[in-house]
């Protein structure tokens, strides 16, 4: 990451904040991948911790929310292969995998890999709230 430096340039100074904001993404996706590690082989316990939640909280100082977000998301990427294969190979950020996880199964978990590659976030979202809508409704 390269270091702030005050005064530079609009082009500098876009390229640099479009340079960090990739690299914090990259951290994100990685992070959600060593957390599904640690988790899945419960090497918390290793650490010294009796559980993910008291790690999550006590380590990763993450709130109740995000340690939920990120079991969620860890569990269902054990069932979701090519879900977890995009996260690692960096096409899919954290955010929107977490939003996919919420509809996607093994029947249309490419679908939804596909869709959310193209839509944005927030669009993703309103998508994965509509399915679960008729999904409910269906039941």
């Amino acid at each position: 990451m390269s270091e702030f430096l005050p005064n530079l340039p609009a082009a500098a100074v876009d390229a640099r904040l479009r340079a960090a904001v990739a690299e914090l993404r990259r951290a994100e996706q990685s992070a959600v991948l060593w957390f599904a590690e640690l988790m899945r082989r419960r090497l918390y316990r290793d650490c010294g911790y009796s559980s993910i939640h008291a790690y999550a909280e006590q380590v990763l100082g993450f709130s109740r929310n995000k340690t939920f977000q990120f079991i969620h998301l860890a569990e269902s990427l054990e069932h979701l292969p090519q879900l977890q294969d995009s996260l690692t190979r960096g096409e899919m950020p954290w955010t929107k995998a977490r939003e996919v996880v919420k509809v996607a199964t093994a029947q249309t978990e490419r679908q939804w890999i596909e869709e959310a590659q193209q839509l944005n976030s927030r669009t993703l979202e309103t998508r994965v709230k509509e399915a679960r809508l008729s999904t409910r409704a269906l039941l």
